[in-house]
């Protein structure tokens, strides 16, 4: 069971250990968050209402005259996405470095403290040697052409691309699922991503927007669009009465955020890009093999 200080987990905190089985079906955890007003009733809800937009997994087509294929009138085309490998920026490359800290930088503007010292999961290098510093800065390194992608859209320019979750340091206590999301932070393969608007606030549908930019032009071996409601009200009025919710609540907007999980890569940045995709509501698989935006209002 894991040991915990309810008195000093914030609501982000709670999220980025609920991302383990283990701890969703630790009822000491779940009942103490609920009771102190970490997590919402809604938390309990698996379904949504109404799904308003929805992409499968395969790459969708665009009509450019800027593409693999070059051509003086815009044509109908996909990206090859056929790519079995990363190509390091040597400026970044981290397999390059004599050493690794927090103020490594893996890309222009990107610094290893980006993915290490997330709010949502406060992971740090200081208990890692410079082996594991390289490993895990190798996994991240893979994440970086996603945030240049993000950056360089046009369509996303008055966003912030903000790394909510990233490296996780096991606790003592906790007995993570292997292979899963929370276990593969511990090496860096894996990282949460929210999309704010110009005022700072999460925003479900730019973030539905890039998960579906991510999944047709850039490789990664999973991809899951998160959507939970576990933000609790000021006056939660399921409080209690959990068990007799059919629906989330309809007043309310989903909080939502983009895992993306990297294979296991080699020196040269080789590795099993499936590019496999699904939805979540509330940590639970709502649609596997395809994306899907939900929203109420």
């Amino acid at each position: 069971m894991l040991k915990f200080n309810i008195n000093k987990l914030s609501p982000r905190e709670v999220r980025s250990l609920l991302r383990d089985p283990n701890n969703r079906e630790d009822g000491v955890l779940v009942g103490a968050a609920f009771a102190k007003n970490l997590i919402g009733g809604d938390y309990f809800v698996p379904l949504a209402r109404r799904l308003r937009t929805y992409f499968g997994s395969k790459a969708g087509a665009k009509y450019s005259k800027d593409s693999f294929i070059k051509s003086k009138k815009p044509r109908r085309y996909k990206e090859n996405l056929g790519l079995k490998a990363i190509l390091p920026d040597p400026v970044y490359d981290p397999l390059k470095l004599p050493t690794i800290n927090s103020g490594t930088k893996l890309g222009q503007g990107i610094p290893l403290s980006m993915f290490a010292n997330a709010p949502g999961s406060k992971g740090t290098l200081n208990h890692l040697s410079q082996a594991d510093r390289k490993e895990i800065a190798k996994n991240l390194y893979c994440q970086v052409p996603l945030i240049e992608g993000f950056r360089n859209q046009a369509k996303f320019r008055n966003y912030s691309l903000f790394v909510s979750d990233g490296l996780v340091k096991k606790q003592d206590t906790e007995t993570l699922t292997s292979g899963d999301i929370r276990d593969l932070q511990t090496k860096g393969r894996a990282v949460v991503y929210e999309v704010l608007d110009n005022k700072g606030k999460n925003d479900p549908q730019a973030t539905f927007e890039l998960a579906n930019y991510w999944k047709d032009n850039h490789l990664f071996q999973g991809l899951i669009l998160h959507f939970d409601s576990m933000e609790p009200l000021t006056e939660d009025r399921y409080a209690n009465r959990h068990d007799n919710i059919e629906f989330l609540d309809p007043t309310r907007e989903y909080h939502a955020e983009i895992i993306v999980v990297m294979p296991n890569v080699d020196y040269y940045y080789r590795g099993n890009f499936e590019r496999r995709v699904r939805t979540d509501i509330n940590f639970r698989p709502f649609i596997k093999g395809g994306l899907g935006h939900f929203q109420y209002k």
